[in-house]
């Protein structure tokens, strides 16, 4: 899969990511959510041929094409439009798909869970955002 990677630091720059045909938390393949939130410390990823593994705590965000929409019959998906300001200042904007039972279903509590270090966020540009949740100063909900 094709992302685009910030790290702190640094501009933005082009990877490959392979995800696996399996997810470790849940039947069928393992998605991005999967893949961000999941327990490696370290990202393997392709840039220009060269294979480099990146360590989570510096990674700010990730960004593909947009993913398609949460769905889940199990629980209840609501989206909440917030800004995301980071730590450099950078403002994104867009909805946080929140996928957990209607009474936990406000932003602070997808902030504040602590099994997942990066936010899902989907702006008006058809792109998908996983920001990692370190590097966010304050979030400003819409």
């Amino acid at each position: 899969m094709a992302v685009v990677v910030a790290m702190a630091d640094a501009e933005p720059e082009e990877y490959s990511i392979f995800l696996s045909p399996y997810s470790a938390v849940r039947e069928g393949p393992e998605t991005l959510a999967d893949y961000v939130n999941g327990r490696r410390r370290f990202f393997p990823m392709l840039k220009g041929g060269v294979a480099k593994m990146i360590n989570r705590d510096h990674i700010v965000w990730f960004r593909c094409e947009r993913l398609p929409a949460v769905s889940d019959i199990d629980v209840t998906i609501i989206e909440r439009t917030a800004i995301l300001e980071l730590s450099d200042g950078t403002r994104l904007e867009g909805s946080i798909p929140v996928d957990r039972p209607r009474e936990h279903s406000r932003i602070s509590d997808v902030l504040n869970d602590g099994c997942e270090t990066f936010v899902r966020l989907d702006d008006d540009t058809a792109s998908t955002y996983f920001v990692n949740k370190n590097f966010i100063r304050q979030v400003i909900p819409l």
